[in-house]
């Protein structure tokens, strides 16, 4: 199935820094990500939020799905939820990284929410990609200007390595108290990263 698109009310850069358009995606913009969107000439197929940051007069789409602007879940939360009430599994956030500090933070939970459901999900911006990791060995092809980062969202990760970085891991631990993993470089053109235990936010950065 292809995938869907989530455009935030907050990026940095252009959208399309971050997005790469594939035939089939189905784009939902949480509330005033639909301006940015049509900024761009992007025309999402459905519209959702409490429109507490634009008018609803101003959106013209064909599905727009209006929420309270009291309510336990964040816009961003509810597009993922409505994708996945469509039968998405796989995901892509546009922004919401910067700005804000405390929607930057929910940002990061809706990615543990998909996570913890089985949803493959990326947010990014023109400078940042994050992403949920459990327990494996993953390999990351070195984005140039990127600095790659490791952080755990569980008490502890166990059973780091760290292969073709700067700072290598060998059987270590990281903690969610402690930035051990912040800011290490590729020094070839492919990283491994492989942990035993616990969960993990995976993130690269441009310098």
């Amino acid at each position: 199935m292809a995938r869907c698109i989530i455009i935030t009310a907050y990026h940095t850069g252009n959208i399309k820094d971050s997005y790469v358009p594939m035939p089939g995606d189905f784009i939902i913009c949480a509330d005033a990500g639909y301006l940015l969107a049509r900024q761009e000439g992007i025309t999402p197929d459905a519209v959702l939020g409490d429109f507490d940051s634009m008018e609803r007069s101003q959106v013209t789409c064909p599905d727009i799905i209006h929420v309270p602007v009291e309510k336990d879940d964040t816009d961003t939360l509810l597009c993922l939820k409505y994708g996945m009430e469509l039968g998405y599994r796989e995901f892509l956030m546009i922004g919401g990284i910067g700005g804000r500090l405390d929607h930057t933070m929910a940002n990061i939970q809706t990615l543990l929410y998909a996570h913890n459901r089985g949803i493959d999900i990326e947010m990014a911006d023109a400078g940042n990609t994050a992403r949920i990791l459990s327990p494996g060995t993953y390999h990351l092809k070195e984005k140039e200007g990127y600095q790659l980062s490791l952080f755990a969202l569980t008490q502890t990760c166990t059973g780091i390595y760290y292969t073709g970085l700067k700072y290598p891991l060998n059987n270590a631990t990281l903690t969610n108290d402690f930035p051990l993993g912040v800011s290490n470089s590729f020094v070839s053109g492919e990283a491994e990263i492989t942990f035993a235990t616990g969960t993990a936010l995976l993130i690269l950065s441009k310098d």
